[in-house]
């Protein structure tokens, strides 16, 4: 990637973070747009964002920013214009600007506008340099931290990685600008909804991928009663993994969830489901572990049969030392997490791309791996 690349997506980046603290230091239902008069806009501001993390401010440097935005000016003179920008040699700060100042940014361009509209665009103008990428970034995650009221910074940056996402989403995914729109409200039901889901980007990118598997283990997989749950993991596979690895993270999961006492099952065989691997190699897979004594199910009674939900929902027992459950198919994992099964119900996904659908109300942590084998480093 170019300098200019890359320079063009941090600038992107710090629109995003941007756009989420206005959207933050709005009132809960107040719409935020997204890319639709310039960068940023509600009823009452608009703002144009500028980042030059290389460059030096000058006055000519703002010269056509200012333009657009004395051009909507004479659109709608009701709102507050800002252009946010930063440049490596201006400490934070908020200023107007004299209409002689601003004549000096116009440069050649000053004679363009008559002497009243600069007038009445500079009581309406705000020229604001912001704070640094990183301390802005800090800045969000600080306030996403006050509207979850948590004091875990590492929480915050998880939640951070969701929304931004989100908002890119908004932007690249609406070719009918009228759709991109955000509130606050929308924000803090997106966290309601996805709290107990990972979205690992910023979290791994910032705290690295030791830190990150020490923290989703420590929040979500290490516990001293396992008991009287349903549990379910999805797997995303590539398709193209060895079968010792593959099967390795398997009996890992049994390990961890498949308790046997001396006189009864403390926690019961766990349910998997694995995406994208070929019938061959679910059938390897299973061959493999009954040849080395594992005890395997999965609602298929004998070749070529029907699935059997009454089958595969059979409990562990010390008799059938059942340990193993698969799901070999979307369709039957829909089935089996919709049956009321008598104990509470809990999901894993670990994902590749993104988490498989699942349309129904289930306690579910999606977690993002860059491939099948970290899931031993977070489980273990």
């Amino acid at each position: 990637m170019t300098d200019g690349g890359y320079y063009a997506i941090k600038g992107f980046e710090f629109q995003i973070d941007k756009t989420l603290l206005s959207i933050l230091d709005s009132e809960d239902n107040t719409p935020v747009c997204l890319e639709q008069i310039q960068d940023i806009n509600t009823n009452g501001y608009v703002i144009q964002v500028k980042y030059k993390e290389t460059q030096d401010y000058i006055p000519s440097k703002i010269k056509e920013p200012i333009i657009q935005l004395i051009n909507e000016y004479q659109i709608d003179s009701s709102r507050t214009y800002y252009l946010y920008c930063y440049f490596k040699n201006v400490e934070d700060e908020i200023k107007t600007l004299s209409i002689e100042e601003l004549d000096g940014i116009l440069g050649n361009k000053k004679y363009d506008f008559k002497d009243t509209l600069k007038k009445n665009f500079v009581l309406s103008f705000r020229l604001q340099f912001s704070k640094s990428f990183q301390d802005q970034f800090e800045q969000a995650i600080k306030e996403i931290q006050k509207l979850i009221v948590s004091s875990e910074f590492e929480e915050a940056l998880i939640y951070y990685g969701c929304i931004t996402n989100y908002l890119r989403k908004i932007v690249v995914t609406n070719p009918n600008i009228a759709f991109r729109t955000c509130t606050k409200k929308e924000l803090f039901e997106l966290i309601t909804v996805n709290r107990r889901i990972i979205f690992d980007s910023a979290y791994r990118t910032y705290k690295g991928d030791e830190k990150y598997f020490s923290f989703i283990k420590k929040q979500h997989f290490t516990f001293r009663n396992i008991d009287n749950w349903e549990r379910f993991f999805i797997i995303e596979l590539l398709g193209n993994e060895k079968i010792s690895i593959i099967k390795s993270v398997i009996l890992s999961i049994k390990h961890k969830f498949y308790k046997i006492q001396t006189r009864a099952i403390k926690s019961g065989a766990p349910y998997v489901f694995l995406r994208n691997i070929s019938s061959e190699n679910l059938k390897i897979l299973k061959r493999e572990l009954i040849s080395d004594g594992n005890v395997i199910i999965d609602g298929h009674d004998f070749k070529d049969a029907d699935f059997n939900s009454s089958t595969i929902i059979e409990k562990s027992t010390l008799e059938n030392k059942i340990s193993i459950k698969f799901l070999n198919t979307g369709d039957n994992l829909m089935q089996i997490i919709g049956l009321e099964l008598g104990v509470n119900k809990k999901m894993y996904q670990f994902y590749l791309s993104q988490p498989y659908k699942v349309q129904l109300d289930i306690d579910t942590v999606s977690i993002e791996v860059k491939n099948v084998s970290e899931i031993n480093k977070i489980i273990l």
